[in-house]
């Protein structure tokens, strides 16, 4: 299964797996989506041939910013789409039509840790890195009415 896209809503990342299909929105707009979502609200990242080519904490640096860079800008709006280094690497890493990101087998971890391998040694970390009891990600099957697959700080729980 194809990973094809990625982006976020505030500090909430989203992953896009699958075949893709058309559904209509709360509006009745067209939408393209996939087989899967998975939304991830810990600590992520994406590792390319052992380096991190994003990750959730890009979120808070300005597009552009590097280790050489001066202070962030204290006006900086890490919540305006494009802004941020997170969105600007998401954007660089999808713009050439990734068909090498076929899932090659997911691990499961304690305490709510996933990995998920694609060909090409790739893969996405997640690991809930607090003590709460809170939704750390899900996997489910957008603009259907199925249950979600949940993990929280308590474990898997309803969806």
């Amino acid at each position: 299964m194809p990973l094809w896209d990625a982006g976020r809503a505030s500090d909430l990342a989203w992953f896009i797996f699958g075949e893709r299909r058309i559904v209509r929105d709360f509006y009745g707009n067209p939408k393209e989506v996939g087989e899967f979502s998975l939304h991830v609200q810990c600590a992520w990242r994406l590792l390319q041939h052992d380096r991190t080519i994003v990750g959730n904490r890009d979120l808070y640096y300005p597009a552009g910013w590097g280790m050489d860079s001066p202070d962030v800008p204290a006006d900086f709006k890490w919540d305006v789409q494009g802004a941020n280094r997170l969105d600007e690497r998401l954007k660089l890493f999808f713009q050439d039509d990734r068909k090498d990101l076929i899932v090659d087998r997911v691990e499961a971890g304690l305490a709510g840790a996933l990995q998920i391998f694609f060909r090409g040694e790739t893969v996405l970390e997640i690991f809930p890195n607090d003590s709460f009891e809170g939704e750390h990600w899900r996997l489910f099957r957008p603009y259907r009415d199925e249950p979600h697959f949940i993990v929280s700080g308590e474990g898997i729980v309803p969806g």
